[in-house]
């Protein structure tokens, strides 16, 4: 294609392919174990370059601004623990999160069809070279950078792929499986798939490579993500056997496997339901504490204005609360900053009551309130889904519209030619003595 040819949202549409996949994904060769290298920092100046193309006042720009006056606030009043350098890469963060918001609800850069495919490649990308790493495991290589294998996992047959850990590689794939899912679930306009959808032709493939990734990258993380994954199933009409089949499946056969992650994802899951943060920490240590922030904030006095206005950035990094698990979901900036960080998720990429803000909460489908890159990456991916569930079928109907007057147009057209200059039709002329 010539590059006259090209048009402003074609040249839109790839430089956001880039970014998603660019951003989504961790060569840490380059970039390092925490990510943050130039691939990074590139794709945060490719989003601030965007910026201008689709600046238009948003609800995420309104909401982005709210949350960013709030977090600059909380960070002044505490400046014992001010550092500018946190406060200018939340800036960054959530103007990069506006500029893509941007992108799909004012430039509709993407078509459902679009984006469905472009789910589709970054799971496929992940999973080949997750096999390329198995192989390489297999045949007694453990380290080989020039394929993402940096450090040795040491979890037999698990590996990270193109991601940082096995963790941050099974949030990515739920995230990606999940809109692969719902935005299927929104051309067919009939409901919810079943299992046999999942697994019928146009499905199986992308199916398969999923549960294949989730059960050998070796992530207990990637276990919970399925038994949450699981609920999409259950409806209406079917909960009273999906249940306990369920129940069955997580009482009796998982303990059979005796999979080390599989055992402390169901060792964490059965310790959360009784909400009690010692019972959790004795469970599983390393999932105590992810999860002991929340259960803490359940207990919090709310007459105290440190748990509304926070400690100050970093504070719980000073104090160490996540190893010692005494820390809560707002300590830092606060429960305000952390009500504001809700709306932002609400409002621009989670519907409320919905299996993706579940995902949400249990710490796997991003978010904002955090400064952590690949979760504002994953927040993007399901403003994208969300944009497609609330648009789809105004979408749909314009695009059909827009079908109709374009045959019309060809019609009318095609009629016209059949005239000639002398305003008769052809087949009158033909008819014509031409003597």
């Amino acid at each position: 294609m010539k590059l006259e040819n090209i048009n402003r949202r074609d040249a839109l549409k790839w430089l956001t392919y880039i970014f998603i996949v660019l951003f989504n994904t961790y060569y840490m060769p380059i970039d390092g174990r925490g990510g943050m290298g130039p691939i990074r920092f590139a794709m945060f100046g490719l989003a601030m370059f965007l910026l201008p193309f689709t600046f238009r006042i948003t609800k995420a720009l309104v909401i982005g601004v709210v949350y960013l006056v709030i977090q600059f606030m909380v960070g002044f009043y505490h400046p014992e623990y001010l550092r500018m350098s946190t406060l200018i890469f939340s800036v960054v963060l959530v103007f990069t999160f506006i500029s893509f918001y941007n992108m799909i609800h004012v430039e509709n850069i993407f078509t459902i069809d679009e984006f469905i495919n472009l789910c589709k490649f970054m799971m496929k990308l992940y999973f080949y070279v997750l096999i390329a790493q198995q192989v390489l495991l297999i045949i007694g290589i453990r380290l080989f950078p020039p394929l993402n294998m940096t450090y040795i996992l040491g979890r037999g047959f698990g590996c990270y792929s193109l991601s940082m850990e096995p963790s941050t590689f099974a949030r990515a794939m739920l995230v990606f499986y999940y809109c692969y899912v719902k935005c299927h679930e929104y051309k067919r306009g009939t409901g919810p798939l079943s299992p046999a959808d999942l697994f019928s032709k146009e499905h199986r493939f992308i199916t398969c490579i999923f549960l294949w990734m989730m059960t050998t990258m070796g992530s207990g993380t990637a276990f919970i993500c399925l038994i949450l994954f699981m609920l999409y199933f259950i409806r209406k009409t079917n909960w009273f056997y999906i249940i306990p089949i369920l129940a069955f499946l997580y009482v009796v056969v998982l303990p059979l496997l005796h999979f080390e992650q599989l055992e402390r994802a169901t060792a964490i899951s059965s310790a959360m339901t009784t909400m009690d943060q010692k019972t959790v920490e004795a469970a599983d240590g390393s999932g105590a504490s992810r999860i002991s922030p929340f259960l803490n904030s359940l207990n919090v006095d709310l007459s105290d204005p440190d748990v509304w206005f926070g400690h100050g950035i970093d504070w719980g990094v000073r104090h160490n609360t996540f190893l010692k698990q005494t820390g809560t979901l707002f300590d830092d900036y606060g429960l305000l900053f952390y009500i504001t960080a809700l709306l932002f998720d609400f409002v621009c990429a989670y519907r409320f009551l919905s299996l993706g803000c579940l995902f949400m909460f249990a710490g796997l489908a991003g978010g904002a309130g955090t400064n952590i890159h690949y979760v504002w990456a994953l927040m993007i991916v399901m403003a994208f889904c969300k944009y497609f569930h609330d648009n789809y079928p105004r979408l749909k109907a314009k695009e059909e519209a827009e079908k109709r007057e374009k045959e019309r147009l060809e019609a009318e057209n095609i009629q016209e030619e059949t005239i000639d200059s002398s305003g008769q039709p052809t087949n009158e002329k033909t008819m014509t003595n031409p003597s």
